[in-house]
């Protein structure tokens, strides 16, 4: 692997990790489009 391709691995796990940690931990499991968690899951 060339340094390119490190970087480019870098950044991929880096927007994944955003993604979790904002969906999961921040809130908390609520859908993208509710940040109350007051929508009706079926």
């Amino acid at each position: 692997m060339g340094v390119s391709d490190m970087i480019i691995a870098a950044v991929i796990l880096a927007g994944a990790a955003y993604i979790l940690y904002r969906s999961i931990w921040k809130k908390k499991g609520h859908c993208c489009g509710c940040s109350g968690g007051s929508c009706d899951k079926k």
